[in-house]
């Protein structure tokens, strides 16, 4: 890399509303362009330019999956990122979606919480090996075989709680006791399930052994060093415009599901970000900002007779990937190491498989934009 920053081509809607038209014309052209984000607000794409496949496709699959809003970047094998966004990020404000949108991941954030775990274990902080009560000595005795590794990889047989409740906040006091209440499924490191407690103690061990909160040790060794401003933490919460709202489609029409997210679960997926920042993500994963031997670490198979998780991503033959649905908010990432594409897709409904749709999104861009 020659540390040249890549042009950026982003093409989205938002683009109409920063032209100079004069004076009423202005205001005409705003009521009208409004008018007609309204009326076309399932069916129309609200990328400007000449609609291609790329465009074409996703018109259609937001009209078949009923998503509101859609955008995604596309980073190609230089490190050059084109973005496009479609739709509104809220029903009700008929906000549109852009490159500045603020989206709640979901369980992408897993990926951030074992590099934070990894990064602790490079610096002597915390062992794969400890005991999960080494560092939760309220947790139950049961638990005593179970492992950060086996947190880090879905195998520590911990059930999922009955009683859980998003909608109030727990103390980690609260929260492993509740846990408690049930016996383990399996005995640790037998089998694998995906498990979201399993990454909130994880997140909440982190925090610990770093002698810190999870959202400021992801400061220090992701957010800061790729220079993702505009990424935080549920419990960080910032009332913002740019915030999309996620939707479910029940009977007919969009509901807005729980939007709360307790702090107790931000391992598992407490983090809101842009696209934007998602693109400088990637592309401190590329560029060398973040350790490249945790990455390796990551992007490797932990337990392959038993699952294709790594520690935070799927691994798979010539891929890296993960998705994140939470409460009407969907997400995917997918990296294919073996061409050096990547592509980070959000959506402000759920619908269908966003991961399949990133992939085929993907598969349409390089068939008709291999130069960009």
């Amino acid at each position: 890399m020659d540390g040249k920053e890549p042009v950026e081509k982003i093409l989205y809607h938002r683009h109409l509303f920063n032209y100079r038209f004069p004076g009423e014309l202005r205001i005409l052209f705003k009521e009208m362009t409004k008018r007609i984000f309204g009326f076309g607000l399932l069916l129309g794409c609200c990328v400007i330019g000449r609609s291609d496949a790329v465009d074409d496709f996703v018109r259609q699959k937001m009209a078949e999956d009923h998503l509101p809003g859609v955008g995604f970047a596309v980073i190609n094998p230089e490190t050059k990122s084109t973005y496009r966004c479609y739709g509104v990020s809220s029903l009700e404000t008929r906000a549109p979606f852009t490159t500045k949108t603020v989206h709640r991941i979901a369980s992408l954030s897993k990926q951030m919480c074992a590099y934070i775990a990894l990064s602790l274990i490079r610096d002597g902080r915390l062992g794969f090996d400890d005991s999960v009560r080494k560092w939760l000595p309220d947790a139950p005795i049961e638990w005593e075989g179970i492992t950060i590794r086996h947190l880090m990889t879905h195998t520590s047989g911990i059930p999922n709680p009955d009683g859980w409740d998003m909608t109030r906040e727990f103390s980690l006091g609260e929260y492993l006791a509740l846990l408690a209440l049930k016996n383990l499924e399996s005995d640790p490191g037998k089998a694998y399930r995906y498990n979201n407690h399993g990454y909130s103690l994880l997140g909440e061990i982190c925090g610990i052994a770093g002698n810190s909160r999870l959202p400021a040790l992801a400061d220090r060794f992701i957010l800061k060093p790729a220079g993702m401003k505009s990424t935080h933490y549920y419990g960080d919460w910032r009332e913002e415009e740019l915030l999309a709202e996620g939707y479910q489609w029940r009977e007919g029409k969009h509901i807005v599901p729980e939007r709360k997210r307790r702090q107790v679960y931000s391992g598992s997926g407490g983090v809101l970000s842009t696209l934007e920042d998602m693109v400088r993500y990637e592309k401190a994963i590329r560029n060398g900002v973040l350790d490249q031997s945790l990455l390796r670490q990551q992007w490797t198979k932990q337990n392959p007779e038993l699952s294709n998780y790594g520690f935070g991503w799927q691994v798979w033959e010539s891929d890296v990937r993960h998705t994140g649905t939470s409460y009407g908010y969907t997400s995917a990432y997918y990296r294919d190491r073996a061409s050096g594409w990547t592509i980070i897709l959000f959506r402000t409904a759920e619908g269908g498989s966003q991961m399949d749709m990133a992939m085929d999104i993907l598969k349409l861009w390089r068939a008709n934009h291999q130069a960009d």
